[in-house]
């Protein structure tokens, strides 16, 4: 997928993702890449007040070429980009649902009959400190064949073809944690 304008993608999904409740506050990121340059949320600022003039311009060594301060997660971007070369956009989440699962160690299920996840569940990462090189690394290990990884006591990672790939995705494994969420209480109501 070629990015027309990765500075106005970043911009729209931004909003779309904290519009949703995906995220709240000042969690969550969005990047895009194209060719050897990331377009990245700034830090510290909540992704509804994210805007055309405010996103980060970065090479691949994650030096910054336009904006401000990047992302604290900027790391985990990279490492994925770098594991990636098909990936051209990444969303990371603190989606409600999902984020209960990781907080309570328990692993969400592929649901099929989307975007090839498959069956079985989607990859845990270990807690490591948000924004740490230790999680990044650990992003970059898992995501190697997997679009998605949960990332315990954190949040949702997704990347995609394109960010619209990637935002779809987290969509999605909303969506699978809130329906497991049900499917298991409604399960526990029948004994």
């Amino acid at each position: 997928m070629i990015h027309l304008n990765p500075v106005r993608e970043v911009v729209d999904v931004s909003l779309h993702i904290y519009r949703t409740g995906l995220v709240s506050g000042i969690g969550g990121n969005v990047s895009a890449r194209m060719g050897d340059r990331v377009f990245i949320t700034p830090t510290m600022v909540p992704l509804g007040e994210v805007s055309l003039r405010n996103v980060v311009v970065v090479d691949l060594n994650g030096r910054v070429i336009r904006g401000g301060r990047p992302s604290s997660e900027l790391g985990l971007h990279l490492e994925v980009y770098r594991a990636r070369p098909d990936v051209g956009g990444i969303v990371h989440t603190h989606s409600p649902h999902a984020r209960a699962f990781s907080i309570a160690g328990v692993q969400i299920e592929k649901m099929e009959g989307f975007m090839g996840l498959g069956r079985g569940y989607i990859p845990m990462v270990p807690y490591h400190p948000p924004g740490s090189r230790e999680l990044a690394a650990e992003c970059g290990r898992v995501m190697v064949d997997e679009d998605a990884a949960i990332l315990e006591n954190h949040g949702v990672v997704c990347a995609g073809e394109g960010l619209r790939d990637a935002l779809l995705l987290a969509e999605f494994i909303e969506e699978s944690a809130r329906t497991q969420f049900i499917a298991e209480t409604l399960k526990s109501m029948k004994k």
